[in-house]
């Protein structure tokens, strides 16, 4: 398969225009971002009910910004707002689960053989920074931190491949997928394992090597499907 395209580097431009001021958060912003951490980590259980007055004393927030943000996240399908019973935080099923490993298998080795064709010295030194950070933090078992960095690496790899669209696509699947590693029964994760295959995605990009990063992201996600079936056997 041809994965040659042109303008290299070009995401890279795009991602380092610091002329334009950054938003200011509104409470609303802040009350989403931090009702989705706990929502990702499962601090909120999936199929655990949650009341609006609840959540407002865990955020120290007040109604109108965290009713603003569960509506925002209801569209996303992290929870469902039950009139006259409360919030329910969304499970996701099996079945679901590798529904969204079919669309990753899909859509991220061509995310890592664009990368792989774009990068710029910048972005491969930013990759590698990331990687170096996940092995420091290896054997710290701060399971929230690793899969957060987990997310930057595959949402980095998405940006520099050029499309904003496919990352903006990846990214809620990526941390929808996180949370089932924070459940009682998901205990397995080989964070070890996951870092040795990130190194193999990130060789295959230094090198520019397309086919290679697309074969090793393919055998990434493949490995993590097979994990998930054997932590749920």
């Amino acid at each position: 398969m041809n994965y040659q395209v042109t303008g290299r580097g070009s995401s890279s431009r795009s991602r380092k225009a610091s002329s334009v001021p950054p938003k200011t958060k509104t409470l609303s912003d802040k009350a989403y971002e931090q009702i989705k951490d706990r929502l990702v980590s499962a601090k909120y259980v999936p199929g655990q009910f949650l009341q609006e007055a609840q959540i407002c004393a865990d955020l120290k927030l007040g109604r109108t910004p965290v009713h603003q943000a569960l509506h925002r996240l209801q569209q996303e399908g992290l929870v469902e707002i039950i009139p006259r019973k409360g919030i329910l935080v969304k499970s996701d099923s099996l079945s679901e689960i590798f529904l969204a490993l079919e669309v990753r298998a899909l859509v991220e080795p061509y995310c890592a053989a664009l990368c792989a064709e774009k990068a710029t010295q910048a972005d491969i030194n930013a990759l590698r920074d990331l990687l170096d950070e996940y092995d420091a933090k290896r054997e710290s078992a701060n399971k929230s931190k690793l899969m957060e960095m987990d997310r930057r690496l595959h949402t980095m790899i998405a940006e520099i491949a050029g499309n904003h669209l496919l990352a903006d696509f990846l990214r809620p699947i990526h941390e929808r997928m996180s949370r089932i590693w924070f459940l009682p029964h998901w205990q397995f994760h080989d964070f070890g394992l996951t870092g040795s295959e990130h190194g193999a995605l990130f060789e295959a990009i230094e090198k520019r090597d397309a086919e290679g990063a697309s074969a090793a992201m393919k055998e990434h996600v493949d490995s993590l499907r097979r994990r998930i079936m054997e932590a749920g056997s």
